[in-house]
């Protein structure tokens, strides 16, 4: 599955990281040039704590990729 993300704030960031961590592959579209230092906090922040929050394993992450063109994304 493939989830595309249209900024990079704290919110997109949020589902950037649940979406990555069970298992998607994330395309985030963002023009801002520290878009991918920002999501990468969120994310290191996520793979602190969403294991905790689960009964079970979580599965392989996706792949996690940058655009600055939506249709890209």
């Amino acid at each position: 599955m493939k989830a595309t993300i249209v900024g990079g704030g704290v919110i997109g960031g949020g589902w950037a990281a649940r979406f990555l961590m069970n298992g998607w592959d994330v395309a985030v579209f963002d023009t801002d040039p520290e878009a991918e230092r920002k999501i990468g906090e969120v994310i290191a922040n996520a793979r602190r704590s969403l294991p905790a929050l689960y009964d079970r394993l979580l599965p392989a992450e996706g792949a996690l990729t940058f655009h600055d063109d939506l249709a890209a994304a």
